[in-house]
């Protein structure tokens, strides 16, 4: 039996944590300390540290494995200097970069997410997101601030309300694969956006209009609320290339369900209709 996740369902009995900010791999986080306090890093996340790597002995460190937090303390007695911590985290590496101030910027506590993980104050922002007519929809507004977000951790930090999903499903249709790469998601809009990609590898020009893209989740059709699409077509020449974005709103969905693309029969099956 397929059922698709609401996201209201997956957290009822976790209250809602205001300041919780998203780790990604790779992309370092700042974090702020002073001489003579310590610092408290928080992960709502099933997954542990396993290692640890710090770069310079500016600071110390005790990691408690209970309670999924680190403490830390500089080892300094003025600020100006930084370090780096490297945690493995279930199969990626998030960078902690620990600035030591002596100034207000020093922060008591910190509280993360892992990307990918569902956070715990995703039901509390999907409470107070109100319903948009289509017509509303700013899609290309999405589209832009989603790119902008992997390429700017700065810009992403920004939009805490922002989660970016990696799906990388690839599915074959006329001798090409269209790959179904990410589901951004915006909480406060309950805002569903899906990146489509594809390259026409055959040397012959194939039709595929916008609104002949689905989406189910569980093997349920989910309607598309509205469609962007970067390129020349519906007519896709060899070589070119497409990106669609396929947007879902206002049904209180999740980003980790099984998501998938439908799409047209393939010409030789069309074709092979009206065979005898």
């Amino acid at each position: 039996m397929n059922l698709l996740l609401l996201v209201g369902t997956l957290f009822a009995a976790v209250a809602p944590l205001e300041d919780t900010e998203t780790l990604h791999p790779g992309v370092p986080a700042e974090i702020y300390t002073a001489p003579g306090r310590a610092t408290t890093v928080l992960f709502h996340s099933e997954e542990k540290v396993a290692a640890i790597s710090l770069a310079s002995p500016v600071i110390t460190y005790k990691y408690d494995r209970a309670l999924n937090q680190l403490e830390l303390t500089p080892a300094v007695l003025h600020g100006g200097v930084e370090t780096n911590l490297n945690l493995r985290m279930g199969a990626g590496v998030y960078v902690l970069v620990v600035r030591v101030v002596d100034d207000v910027r020093a922060q008591y506590l910190r509280e993360f997410t892992l990307a990918g993980e569902p956070g715990p104050d995703d039901e509390a922002v999907l409470d107070r997101a109100h319903p948009v007519a289509p017509a509303d929809l700013d899609l290309i507004g999405a589209a832009r601030t989603v790119e902008r977000a992997e390429a700017d951790p700065v810009f992403r930090q920004a939009h805490p309300n922002l989660r970016i999903e990696p799906i990388g499903r690839a599915f074959p249709w006329n001798g090409c694969r269209i790959e179904l790469v990410e589901a951004a998601q915006f909480l406060d809009g309950d805002l569903l956006l899906f990146r489509l990609h594809w390259v026409n590898r055959t040397p012959d020009a194939l039709y595929l209009d916008p609104t002949q893209y689905g989406l189910t989740a569980g093997g349920r059709k989910i309607p598309i609320t509205a469609r962007y699409h970067l390129g020349t077509g519906p007519i896709i020449s060899p070589g070119q290339s497409e990106t669609v974005y396929l947007a879902v709103q206002g049904y209180r969905l999740s980003r980790h369900n099984d998501w998938a693309l439908s799409l047209p029969p393939d010409a030789a099956a069309v074709a092979g209709l009206g065979a005898p």
